[in-house]
């Protein structure tokens, strides 16, 4: 069981819901555009909030997640996505796909350069030539630290959040505090966050080339106030 198995069963509503209109349904609409082919793959799937949408309009939608946990909830939801249990990083699929994509900061996850390096090669082992690469993030907020290379995101009266920065290694810790019931309840993730000309790097690493620099799923130019960056690569 690893950390991921841990938290699947709350995973949807207490530690990181979705707004199916802001998140969700432009998301799902957005890959739907981008995919030049009916074969897509995931990684990182998670419990399903965006394959399982994207499988019901017809896609062909293979799931990767290292938790079997998180599997297991997407089964409870939906038998339209094939999945299996796998590392980003290595994960060998017996098919090649006209879109794949990593959304949700999942790059974040893979904590060292060479496993994001690793992880963009072998999505794109994976692609068809013309297919997809797309990878979503968040841009890293070092211009909001305030002090102890903390950066808050959250200050409200039940919930407070912040992310405190290694700044020398490109590392954070992203802290959630949750005080809206009795007792306390916290939430922590480990990232390693990565810049858009790296990420660009890493795909042109791995043979790609970029298509479009997003900052949010309406398509908007990426630019110094967005708070995400969505990179689309093509596979030459």
């Amino acid at each position: 069981m690893n950390r991921f198995d841990e938290i699947a069963g709350e995973y949807d509503e207490d530690i990181y819901p979705l707004n199916e209109k802001e998140f969700v349904t432009p998301t799902v609409e957005k890959l739907a555009e981008l995919a030049p082919g009916n074969d897509v793959l995931e990684l990182a799937v998670g419990t399903g909030r965006i394959a399982i949408p994207l499988a019901e309009r017809g896609f062909q939608v293979t799931g990767m997640d290292i938790s079997e946990g998180m599997l297991q909830e997407l089964h409870k939801k939906s038998d339209r996505v094939k999945t299996l249990v796998g590392d980003m990083r290595n994960v060998a699929v017996d098919a090649q796909f006209d879109l794949v994509y990593l959304i949700f900061n999942g790059i974040t996850y893979a904590l060292t350069l060479d496993d994001q390096v690793a992880t963009i090669q072998n999505a794109a082992r994976h692609l068809r030539s013309g297919g997809v690469l797309v990878i979503e993030t968040f841009v890293p907020r070092v211009h909001e630290i305030v002090g102890d290379n903390r950066a808050p995101f959250a200050l409200e009266e039940d919930f407070i959040g912040y992310d405190e920065y290694d700044r020398v290694n490109q590392k954070l810790i992203s802290k959630q505090f949750d005080l809206s019931e009795d007792q306390v309840a916290s939430h922590q993730t480990e990232h390693r966050y990565v810049w858009p000309s790296e990420l660009e790097l890493m795909g042109r690493l791995a043979g790609l080339e970029v298509a479009y620099k997003w900052g949010d799923w309406t398509g908007e130019a990426l630019t110094n106030d967005s708070d995400d960056m969505i990179i689309i690569f093509r596979k030459k």
